[in-house]
């Protein structure tokens, strides 16, 4: 799913991902593709995979790859998502292009349902590389091009990448498509399974617990989800500081309680200090939770589906993509020329410091509020280190300071 807010606070896409839950059982194509394949080296010169090419992306708002792609032959900008196993075309996209729905389904969000209406045969180009989707579904995105600032017509599952290999480069920001991949040294290869809804699954372990199946996903913008139930039955919140946060869906809006992880591994390898949210309605039955874009950039990381392995190595130097942590505990949803505040986290300075549901910011720190928002730096503000003194101006008042602070 993806929510209307920037804020760490809220996952980006939560607004998909109860839908994207029940649709990945439309995908039951792999496609099929034709491209002239070359040879080049890993994303840092160890190892080796077939590649069409490396292509760029951009890493919006420091948590999201948007890709250029094409469906149908018209250039569109398109969200990279591992999450979901179908690909989704926007509607609005859908009637400029000419594109009708053969079928409607009625799919289950997070405490509701939506409609949606399934295409067939769809070209898509991603990467240099064509390929043609047996099934693809047609959904409103309006609010993910809100919460981005841009307009995103496409929404790539895991459909596209049957039998390839993508690797991700991180630091130089591009991605490359292939058929093989030959790990060298200190690479970990981890090994990727199907769930019951066609989720990619791969072993994860958190707190030093035994490992255990994770969603894995890089069109979330959260680090790392956890299910409610087994955070539980494992104590994981006992003693621990929380705060609150909301999640946004197709059909409404949940709270979560948000926490720091001290450590988690994948295949061995160790991350700490890892922003969490701890999500009540938990919707997948095959795993306990959610590993998002964020933490798996932590590593350098190829995604091999032609052999069901995800390949991981320790960064040679810092990472190249920041954890991002909320430090205000301001929810917000974002339109053309204001923030307005959707929730107040749970003792944040947010909620200390007199703010209401419904007050619009119009500046930070002295800039006004537009349509550039997501894509400059002015969108950081809030992850920005505790102490940090900010000016929030507010419709019809003075200007406000806030001092961020970690509050969970």
């Amino acid at each position: 799913m993806k929510s209307f807010d920037l804020a760490a606070s809220l996952d980006r896409r939560l607004v998909l991902k109860g839908a994207l839950l029940e649709l990945a059982m439309l995908a039951t194509g792999a496609g099929t593709r034709s491209s002239a394949l070359t040879t080049a080296a890993s994303p840092h010169g160890v190892g080796a995979v077939n590649v069409f090419g490396w292509t760029p992306f951009e890493l919006v708002t420091g948590d999201t790859l948007v890709v250029d792609a094409e469906a149908i032959g018209i250039s569109v900008n398109a969200i990279l998502d591992t999450g979901s196993a179908a690909s989704i075309i926007d509607h609005s996209f859908a009637t400029r292009a000419g594109l009708k729905s053969v079928e409607q389904r009625t799919v289950r969000g997070n405490s509701g349902r939506a409609a949606v209406g399934i295409i067939r045969d769809v070209d898509i180009l991603w990467g240099g590389a064509p390929l043609r989707l047996p099934i693809a579904v047609i959904s409103d995105l309006r609010t993910v091009s809100l919460a981005y600032g841009r307009q995103i017509d496409l929404v790539l599952g895991h459909d596209v990448l049957a039998g390839r290999v993508l690797a991700m480069d991180f630091l130089r920001r591009r991605n490359g498509l292939g058929v093989n991949f030959h790990g060298g040294k200190r690479w970990v290869s981890v090994p990727v399974t199907s769930g019951a809804n066609r989720e990619l699954l791969i072993p994860g372990s958190v707190a030093g617990l035994p490992p255990a199946p994770f969603i894995l996903d890089l069109g979330s913008s959260t680090p790392l989800m956890l299910s409610k139930k087994y955070a539980d039955e494992h104590r994981l919140l006992v003693g621990t500081r929380q705060s609150t946060a909301i999640l946004a869906g197709i059909e409404g809006v949940q709270t979560a309680a948000t926490v720091m992880t001290r450590r988690a591994e994948i295949g061995g390898l160790p991350v700490g200090s890892i922003p969490t949210l701890i999500v009540d309605n938990w919707l997948s039955v095959s795993a306990v939770g959610n590993i998002g874009l964020p933490l798996l950039a932590q590593y350098e990381m190829v995604l091999d589906m032609a052999a069901n392995e995800l390949w991981l190595r320790p960064p040679s130097s810092r990472s190249a993509v920041e954890m991002l942590k909320d430090r205000s505990g301001l929810g917000l949803a974002v339109s053309g020329d204001a923030l307005t505040v959707v929730h107040l986290a749970k003792g944040s300075p947010a909620a200390r410091g007199g703010w209401s549901v419904g007050d619009r910011i119009r500046r930070v720190n002295g800039k006004a509020i537009d349509a550039t928002y997501t894509r400059g730096s002015l969108w950081h503000w809030r992850y920005d280190p505790a102490g940090t003194r900010v000016s929030l101006s507010v419709e019809s008042s003075r200007p406000r300071e806030m001092i961020l602070e970690d509050y969970y």
